[in-house]
């Protein structure tokens, strides 16, 4: 066993400069993945935040078209729309609901 231990440290003890050159490189190479994996998650969160102000504009303007929609839409009536030469179209076909039609959608077209 003493042996053993004597062949062990005469072995690092050549190749000491070795063993801590590439201790020192798997240190850099670590220490360059740990940098590239910072600037990955900074990077990610600056556009996440990037993407999160552009939603909250968008939603911002969309509230503002909805609520103009709702406007517009609440004056209209029957009345006015005549007024624009519209009027209410005449169906000239109707397609009534048998049995059998409820029963083949219900099959195996709807969930």
């Amino acid at each position: 066993m003493t042996k053993a231990i004597a062949q062990t440290y005469k072995t690092t003890h050549e190749y000491s400069r070795e063993i801590n050159a590439a201790l020192i490189a798997a240190c850099a190479l670590f220490l360059m993945i740990y940098s590239l994996n910072v600037y990955r998650v900074v990077s990610r969160t600056v556009a996440l935040k990037s993407v999160e102000n552009q939603t909250a504009t968008l939603t911002t303007a969309v509230d503002g078209l909805d609520s103009q929609y709702l406007q517009l839409t609440s004056k209209l009536s029957p009345d006015t729309l005549s007024e624009y030469g519209l009027s209410q179209g005449q169906v000239s076909a109707f397609i009534s609901r048998t049995t059998s039609l409820g029963s083949v959608a219900s099959r195996d077209h709807e969930f």
